[in-house]
């Protein structure tokens, strides 16, 4: 009877331990936020602009939870739906990124996707893109 008392207790003080550790796993990791500035100084919405007119893009980004920096932000283009090429790539180290990109509209009725991605440390990633349309 005492070998099956021990049994039990060293059972449930296994159980409580496993549960113990499990919950303390730390924070769970979550993508970045990222979203684009507003206002009249900036795309930040599907829009069509005059063929040759200057334009800014904004981004604020940030770290999400208590863990981790933001390593990266990347600018893609798609012109037409053509593939994505990338035309800037940004190696940062901080929590918080903002940032305005000025551009240039190309042809006459070219479509130019821009795509920002910003990466934590821990590879997690999150994108907002913008259409413009070349009048």
């Amino acid at each position: 009877m005492k070998k099956i008392v021990s049994v039990v207790t060293v059972s449930v003080i296994a159980l409580v331990a496993l549960v113990q550790f499990s919950s303390c796993g730390g924070e769970k990791s979550t993508v970045p936020t990222i979203a684009f500035r507003e206002g009249s100084a900036y795309v930040y919405k599907d829009t069509a602009i005059v063929q040759g007119t200057v334009f800014n893009v904004g981004i604020n980004a940030s770290k999400t939870g208590t863990e981790g920096i933001l390593t990266n932000c990347k600018i893609d283009r798609s012109i037409n739906g053509a593939p994505d090429s990338t035309i800037q790539n940004i190696d940062i180290t901080t929590q918080y990124f903002t940032q305005y990109f000025s551009y240039i509209t190309g042809d006459s009725g070219n479509t130019e996707k821009y795509t920002f991605t910003v990466t934590k440390n821990d590879g997690l990633q999150n994108s907002v893109s913008v259409t413009v349309t070349d009048k």
